[in-house]
Order: C-alpha cells, then structure tokens, then sequence
C-alpha cells in the first residue's frame, strides 16, 4: 500500500485486510475499527485532521448507521457519503 500513500496496521485474513486495523490515509484522515475483504465493515471511526470524528456502522465500505462528533465541521467533510466513496476506494485501489 505503500504505492497509494496509505499504511495499514492491523490483521489479515488469506492475504486481505480483515478484522481489527488502523488504517492511515495520505490525507491524514485515520480509519479505526473492523475491516472484511479489503473494506470498511463493522464499527469504525474515521478521525479526520480538522478533529472531526466519524463514528459509524459499515457494511461493505458503506456507513449504514453514523453518529458525528464535529467540534470544527469542514468543507472537506460535509458529505459523509463522498468521504465513504473516497476512503473505500482509497482502500480496494490497494488489491493486487
């Protein structure tokens, strides 16, 4: 992954990212929580550089239930649906 400027820290399962993992961005937004074949699934964070925090239950990369921590709510960040669709494809740009 080092090719897409991410880093990943956490366990695989058959050679994919699966089960408990931190998982860094190039846009210092960090990932934290449950990861299945390669993508987002289960209850994780993302914590954005700004100190925003999105706390959200995903299936397949795809936040289907979301709380909001925003004590500074940006520009970047005001589509939690683009910012899924960016870090998932952050993420599945990494299979080889």
């Amino acid at each position: 992954m080092e090719y897409t400027g991410s880093k990943y820290i956490g366990e695989y399962v058959d050679g994919r990212m699966e089960g408990k993992a931190k998982y860094i961005l190039p846009t210092e937004t960090i990932y934290v929580g449950e990861m299945k074949d390669g993508v987002f699934h289960g209850e994780g964070t993302l914590y954005f550089p700004s100190g925003s925090q999105y706390e959200a239950i995903w299936e397949n990369g795809l936040a289907i239930k979301a709380w909001l921590n925003s004590p500074i709510w940006t520009h970047l960040e005001k589509s939690p649906r683009a910012i899924t669709i960016v870090e998932t494809a952050s993420i599945t740009l990494s299979r080889g």
